[in-house]
């Protein structure tokens, strides 16, 4: 999403997107029940394939309340009965969208069905009451900013757009009030109602807040915002000797927005001028009593807010920016750090994190300054490095052969091919018995490769997978999660059964195969192989987030020993998952996953917020031997696995990393894509702190420091 002209939504643009798919969907589609507890065996139904059309093709299906793999023209997988369907596609310019909802029948018979429709052409307006063609100009509908609306004191302007509404008003400081009557266009909105257009030539010339009102009440986005509309119009202002992040980046747009490190109070010192550029000398401006100098300068302090929005307004379209910041001096000493962190409350604090260095390596060559990638506390994406893996399994039994979700190394990592016809999976797994084999998930349909992803064949259409596994010691057997069951087949794929009722993820003992252990919809127990369950608890007095296990990892010499993570602790089990402890009463920050090393079962990984944990005390205590990544990038160290040898690799943002004597190096240079100038220096990754400008990170050189910049984002 474009940063457009309003202010700065690159990321709160981006969970409006989330909010608007969600309240899309809440007007058709029916809200899903989960599962917990003890759960009987699936009704053994009939299931139907049926093709998925329509004009235009391209668009998205919804089914009964759940997106599917795929766009149209798309095959899903239906079990008998009325289901509701809901199929959506965007315009180009987004301003309409194309929509069908509707419901099909299901027979169990075994006629063909198929769904093929036109969709209709209906205007957005889910996220705003009120559409303004240019100005005011809001961020998002559903979040509109109150402060600032491009608009200047003595500007005069269109106020144009559409809405829904039969008339508003427009309300002055001081109470005067323009009216708009609104008229239809002859389009309709989404969900149906008629869009009307209004547009009228206004005269701002008061200074102060200025509100929309309608019935006598002020306007709020149409769905799901908690703003208001409303914004003040004031002098013209320009930031004088205050860093910008466009002064970092280059950008002319962004030298309104003022970087306030974690921590520290800047003062702002503002030119002000009025509509026309004059300078505004002696002047009020309307904010705080301030008053400007003789020269039109005024100075404002800006505390950090990092318990408020980010970003925030300091004076009409000066934007403060709270941003994590790292400093060290041409040596690479480290002078100074300031973070933070979300707590388990979800409050964001200050803390310093570990993995930042006390002493790094600094590089001068032609010019250019070289510093390893993890000294800064930047990720990989902050850095500009591409997302480009999701999942990576390093083989068990064999570490030279390392897939991920559309390539295969079959040398360790030095050398990776892609899968055959450039195939993507959502989910994918290896047999444990033979490396050549692998399973994945592409469009509802089960696929097998059995010379390591060269070809693939089709082993059955189950519709949407959320995870595959392959029985350790069984490779006929095959567990499959789906949308809303978990199923099982025992012949290689022919044929099916669903052993639990919702769609469970299974972790299956390697020693013990009848030990299953299940997590998502339910927590959930078997030691028979998935006939029978029961419900497990991990520790009954503390809250959920302590009981809600997102993995388990099996002891690789004794059966008995299980380990679960939470987002935030650590459990241990020593009779297959009955009973559990804490080996540490350490909260973790926001845990992603665990691995076992199968050289020493003692040494376990785990990978978080703050980077990836070693133990060899059996969880007892931890270092943090890789970095981390501050808050949105909860996912960041989103996968750690060990092979047979103990060597330990990361996906660190979607890049495949090995450990290797202490540094984290990439597996190939294919999977660094774009980015900074890199180079590997005594082998390890460096990058060019010149070349790093992105959306997220900026880095500022003078005389003899260095500093990197992180924008604070409060998202979770």
């Amino acid at each position: 999403m474009k940063k457009d002209k309003a202010l700065l939504n690159f990321k709160a643009g981006n969970f409006a997107k989330k909010i608007v798919a969600i309240l899309l969907l809440s007007t058709f589609l029916p809200a899903f029940a989960g599962c917990g507890g003890k759960q009987a065996e699936a009704p053994k139904e009939q299931t139907k394939v049926v093709k998925i059309d329509s004009d235009p093709e391209g668009a998205t299906v919804y089914i009964d309340s759940k997106e599917i793999d795929g766009v149209t023209p798309v095959e899903h997988v239906f079990l008998p009965g009325t289901h509701k369907i809901y199929i959506v596609k965007e315009t180009s310019d987004n301003k309409f969208i194309l929509v069908y909802r509707g419901t099909i029948d299901i027979t169990d018979d075994k006629k063909p069905q198929s769904v093929s429709v036109k969709l209709e052409k209906r205007m957005q307006y889910s996220c705003g009451t009120i559409l303004f063609d240019d100005k005011p100009k809001f961020s998002t509908g559903c979040n509109p900013l109150r402060d600032f609306a491009g608009i200047y004191l003595n500007e005069t302007v269109k106020i144009s757009g559409t809405t829904y509404l039969n008339s508003f008003d427009l309300v002055f400081p001081s109470g005067e009030k323009v009216h708009f009557n609104t008229e239809k266009t002859g389009f309709k909105y989404e969900g149906g109602k008629d869009v009307r257009k209004f547009s009228k030539t206004v005269t701002f010339n008061e200074m102060g807040e200025y509100k929309i009102l309608s019935d006598g009440k002020i306007v709020t986005p149409g769905a799901g915002g908690y703003r208001e509309y409303k914004f003040n119009v004031l002098y013209k202002a320009e930031p004088v000797d205050t860093l910008t992040l466009g002064d970092l980046n280059g950008n002319p747009r962004e030298k309104n927005i003022v970087l306030i490190p974690i921590g520290k109070t800047v003062y702002a010192k503002l030119l002000i001028k009025d509509v026309k550029g004059n300078i505004a000398r002696n002047k009020p401006i309307g904010l705080n009593n301030l008053e400007t100098d003789k020269n039109g300068i005024v100075t404002i302090k800006v505390e950090n807010t990092q318990n408020g929005e980010v970003p925030f307004v300091i004076y009409n379209d000066i934007i403060g920016w709270d941003v994590y910041f790292t400093t060290f001096d041409k040596n690479g000493n480290l002078i100074e750090s300031g973070f933070a962190k979300v707590n388990q409350k979800g409050q964001p604090v200050n803390a310093v994190p570990d993995y930042i260095p006390k002493k790094t390596a600094v590089k001068v060559e032609n010019g250019h300054i070289f510093m390893p990638f993890n000294c800064s506390g930047l990720s990989p994406n902050d850095l500009g490095f591409k997302h480009t893996v999701g999942k990576m399994i390093v083989h068990p039994k064999n570490s030279a052969i390392i897939y991920t979700n559309n390539f295969v190394s079959k040398d360790g990592g030095k050398t990776f091919h892609r899968f055959e016809d450039d195939l993507s999976f959502k989910t994918f797994a290896t047999d444990l018995n033979n490396a050549n084999i692998i399973y994945g998930s592409k469009n509802g349909i089960l696929l097998k490769s059995t010379d390591y992803g060269a070809h693939f064949s089709k082993i059955a259409n189950l519709g949407v997978m959320d995870y595959i596994a392959i029985d350790p010691k069984d490779s006929n057997k095959i567990y499959a999660t789906t949308k809303d069951k978990l199923i099982v087949s025992k012949d290689n794929g022919k044929t099916w059964k669903a052993i639990l009722n919702c769609s469970a993820i299974p972790w299956i003992n390697p020693n013990n195969t009848d030990l299953i252990l299940t997590t998502n919809c339910a927590i959930n127990r078997s030691t028979d192989g998935g006939k029978t369950w029961d419900s497990i608890n991990l520790y009954k007095k503390n809250p959920a987030e302590w009981n809600t296990p997102i993995k388990f990892a099996f002891d690789p010499e004794n059966s008995n020993i299980v380990y679960a993570v939470t987002r935030y602790h650590l459990f241990k089990s020593e009779d297959s998952g009955k009973n559990w402890t804490l080996p540490t009463w350490r909260n973790f920050n926001f845990i992603s996953n665990i691995a076992i090393s199968k050289a020493n079962p003692e040494k376990i990984y785990i990978s978080d917020r703050n980077g990836i944990l070693e133990s060899d005390s059996g969880g007892k205590g931890f270092k943090n031997i890789g970095i981390g990544a501050p808050t949105p990038n909860a996912q960041f160290s989103d996968s750690v696995t060990v092979d047979s040898y103990g060597n330990v690799y990361a996906l660190l943002c979607g890049i495949p990393f090995k450990y290797v004597n202490g540094k984290w190096l990439p597996l190939n240079s294919i999977f660094i894509k774009g980015g900074p100038e890199w180079k590997i220096i005594n082998k390890e990754l460096y990058v060019n702190v010149k070349t790093i400008r992105t959306n997220t990170a900026v880095v500022q050189i003078d005389d003899n420091k260095i500093t990197f910049y992180r924008l604070f984002d409060t998202i979770p």
